[in-house]
């Protein structure tokens, strides 16, 4: 079993002042890529990302988004390209007919395209957007099954899903226990044990 970080990169602070108070809902990971990988094993990360119209890249989750360059982000793909046993999700983060735009879809396509190429030793998958679950790229590499135990995808609904953090204190220990038949546990807070 492979593990893996729910919204990898969302320990980062809001782009915009006004997202501050909102951080918490979508805080899934309070460590950093190198940390994750070192300390806490972790070798699936969730890349979620999205294009202005301009073609500017965005590190987001939900409305969410993130102090972050595209650069920051090829420097943590390059760590993990150099350790060679990683797995990298990356998710359109476009999650309305607004953000979900033809422009958005050809440069996600492109990036898509350019980090497979120069990434050689990642292993990146899924590349399905947020608004209609459809492929806008299909990576080369066959897509690894996936147990997706995070509290946005529990049911019923409950306050820790505004909470990521109170389902992975209830919920870790025993996931981790437990594993998965599936190729990767994936997980809010690796550090909670």
């Amino acid at each position: 079993m492979i593990l893996g970080s729910h919204n990898s990169w969302s320990y980062l602070k809001p782009k915009k002042w006004w997202m501050g108070p909102f951080s918490f809902m979508a805080k899934c990971q309070s460590s950093d890529i190198k940390t994750q990988y070192t300390k806490y094993c972790v070798r699936c990360f969730d890349l979620r990302i999205r294009f202005d119209d301009d073609g500017q890249l965005m590190l987001s989750h939900g409305f969410m988004q993130y102090k972050y360059t595209k650069e920051d982000i090829i420097e943590d793909l390059q760590f993990l390209n150099e350790q060679k046993d990683c797995y990298v999700r990356i998710l359109h983060e476009a999650r309305n007919k607004k953000q979900y735009t033809a422009i958005s879809k050809t440069y996600f396509i492109s990036f898509c395209q350019k980090i497979e190429k120069s990434f050689e030793n990642i292993h990146f998958w899924c590349g399905r957007n947020l608004y209609d679950w459809q492929y806008d790229y299909t990576f080369s590499s066959t897509e690894p099954s996936c147990d997706e135990k995070y509290s946005s995808v529990t049911k019923p609904y409950l306050v820790d899903d505004w909470f990521p953090w109170v389902y992975a204190k209830l919920n870790n220990r025993q996931l981790l226990k437990n594993g998965t038949d599936k190729d990767i546990l994936l997980i809010d807070f690796v550090n909670i044990r």
